[in-house]
């Protein structure tokens, strides 16, 4: 469909739909770790339902079944049980205020003595610059008061 044929809406309309749809991403993302976290504890991947026969772990069954790289999978695991940890950047995920990208950044610096000050450094950068600061902590733990996270799950 060509823009020319359609008719226009007022851009700041565009920009708005636009900043809601970006949230409803960041909400979708989380909503994806909850389910994976909640299979995992479970243990889902053991019945075999559908196509296949039963997986070892969460990560093979989605990559039968949805095509997710296992490493993918691990990874969102990783960060998924964090965020038990890490009431705070739940929250502000769940919101959409937070991206998986800044989210899986601040789950390997962030405590709960620090978190707050992370979420917000989080808001207000790009998801470059939070995952750049982020690793600038793991190598300088004690640089602006925050200390690198030692029970890595």
């Amino acid at each position: 469909m060509s823009v020319a044929a359609t008719a226009l809406q007022p851009l700041e309309s565009v920009a708005d739909d636009l900043v809601a749809s970006c949230r409803t991403v960041a909400r979708q993302g989380y909503r994806l770790l909850v389910l994976l976290r909640e299979f995992d504890i479970r243990r889902g991947y053991r019945e075999a339902r559908g196509k296949g026969r039963c997986a070892a772990d969460s990560a093979e069954w989605l990559a039968a079944r949805c095509g997710m790289g296992r490493d993918v999978v691990r990874d969102k695991l990783r960060v998924a049980y964090a965020l038990l940890n890490l009431p705070e950047t739940e929250s502000a995920f769940e919101a959409g205020e937070l991206t998986f990208t800044k989210v899986r950044a601040l789950t390997e610096v962030a405590t709960l003595d620090n978190e707050a000050v992370l979420i917000d450094f989080a808001r207000a950068m790009t998801d470059a610059q939070v995952v750049d600061y982020c690793r600038r902590l793991l190598v300088r733990p004690a640089h602006v008061g925050c200390e690198r996270r030692r029970d890595r799950s």
